[in-house]
């Protein structure tokens, strides 16, 4: 079977196509660099097959922008040992990274863009996930079967539908809570013990599903995440669940973006990964995911887990991106599972999870001008996907603060007629374990959540506490959930 590449870029630090397309006006071709994820496979025996079967056909991506172009690609050059090569023609090279190393380079004599119809035929699907390389088929039906992934197959069990949300537990130096019981009053009880006595003593429903939004480490540090892992496990036992009935996202103080190279192959990502991985027992777990679960009662909740740690430079590392190129996949996904679920008469729950908050947290925000407002930068976007796939509520961190609201925003219909459609409902998670300094005057307590599906919606407690602190009621309210 012959085989062709599929090769996803972003403009980051050019407009790629174009620099490219310079070079080639002058030099005839120019070399694409791969810029490979180190969270990816090294892909030799792919790439040995399409060095072989140059001249090829390739195809480049920008899922942000949905622009497809077909290149003409006459060599390649890689290291079959899979280290990283110089550019072999710096001349034929653009600029901003001539100089650098990279696992493999494409010498492009022609990049044509191309319309969806005809990018079908050479390519068949879109490819998804987070691999910035794909190798497929020639045949459009038999490359839409590999790169048209589904991303679940079946629910994971779970006794009850309810979810324990926490947040913000930043596991090192801003870590508030003892490591190990002590014989002082405030530090007698470690965490995973606080939250399991404090949900007895509230006589909360057993709990179905763990969910933590973010910020999980100080400083993404590896002592941090060894004793968050830590925590995990003892949590998750205390509780009777697996880690299969946990969600994890990322947060800003997780994967620190302070290098704007390193970022080229998401190496800032590799701790959270390898944190993953420890606690999931399995690797190649991607960033974004959709989690379906369901109770033995056939009530079905999927949450989809969000990574919104995605500006590349420290000075924006505040701002929270998750990018429809990433979750629109995943969102359709979910869309036709949840419309398969209504066929059989269920009504299932559908949850968004990510770290930064996507509407104003605090009452009234201070000014500082070494630290602006933050913000997903674009919760527009992924508010007006959510609403319009059916998700009903959004969990995040990120400011301390707990928060409960509702957001829609109005669009166009099939037919091109704008209407409001329904609310979106989101709920911040507060802290749960920062030291008290790293607290906001409007909540000087660690607080955790605790949501319920009913047949009234999601039954929503919000509790705050603190070391040597008893669970107290913070908030209590029902958020109302349409029909899914």
């Amino acid at each position: 079977m012959s085989v062709t590449a599929v090769l996803r870029f972003r403009d980051f630090e050019a407009e790629t196509v174009p620099v490219h397309r310079e070079i080639i006006s002058q030099s005839g071709a120019a070399w694409w660099a791969w810029w490979r994820k180190e969270s990816e496979d090294s892909q030799l025996d792919e790439l040995a097959q399409l060095a072989r079967a140059c001249p090829v056909t390739i195809g480049l991506i920008n899922r942000q922008l949905d622009t497809r172009f077909v290149a003409y690609c006459t060599r390649i050059a890689y290291s079959p040992e899979g280290g990283s090569l110089l550019s072999p023609e710096p001349h034929r090279t653009p600029s901003y990274y001539r100089e650098d190393s990279f696992p493999a380079w494409f010498l492009l004599s022609a990049i044509e863009q191309v319309d969806q119809g005809e990018w079908n035929r050479r390519f068949g699907a879109v490819p998804a996930g987070e691999p910035t390389l794909f190798l497929v088929p020639t045949q459009a039906a038999d490359a839409r079967k590999i790169l048209a992934r589904q991303f679940t197959t079946e629910p994971i069990g779970i006794r009850s539908p309810v979810i324990l949300h926490l947040s913000d537990l930043h596991f090192g130096s801003d870590y508030g809570f003892p490591l190990q019981p002590r014989e002082v009053p405030t530090l007698r009880q470690t965490l995973d013990e606080a939250i399991e006595a404090g949900l007895e003593r509230v006589g909360s429903p057993p709990v179905g599903i763990v969910v933590i939004s973010g910020d999980i480490t100080t400083r993404g540090e590896n002592e941090g995440f060894l004793e968050a892992q830590t925590f995990i496990e003892r949590l998750l036992g205390r509780l009777r669940l697996t880690p299969e009935q946990l969600v994890l996202v990322p947060g800003n103080h997780d994967i620190l973006l302070d290098d704007s190279h390193m970022t080229r192959s998401y190496a800032a990502e590799r701790p959270f990964r390898n944190f993953l991985q420890l606690v999931y027992g399995r690797d190649g777990l991607e960033l974004n995911r959709l989690h379906w679960f369901a109770t033995n009662d056939g009530r079905d909740l999927l949450v989809l887990a969000l990574n919104s740690v995605r500006p590349r430079a420290q000075s924006t590392m505040e701002y929270g991106y998750v990018g429809r190129d990433l979750y629109g996949p995943l969102l359709k996904e979910l869309s036709e599972l949840m419309a398969q679920l209504r066929s059989h008469g269920e009504r299932p729950l559908a949850v968004a999870v990510l770290h930064h908050h996507v509407l104003p947290t605090p009452l009234v925000e201070d000014p500082d001008t070494e630290r602006p407002v933050s913000l997903t930068l674009d919760a527009g976007q992924l508010i007006e996907d959510l609403q319009q796939a059916g998700v009903s509520t959004v969990l995040h961190g990120h400011q301390h603060v707990p928060f409960i609201g509702s957001t829609s925003r109005a669009a166009r219909d099939s037919k091109g007629r704008w209407s409001l459609d329904r609310a979106v409902h989101i709920i911040g998670g507060g802290s749960c374990s920062v030291k008290v300094d790293r607290l906001w005057n409007q909540m000087r307590d660690n607080c955790l959540g605790v949501y319920g599906l009913s047949d009234t919606g999601l039954d929503v407690n919000m509790f705050q506490f603190a070391p040597g602190v008893e669970f107290r009621e913070s908030m209590r309210v029902v958020v109302p959930l349409h029909d899914a």
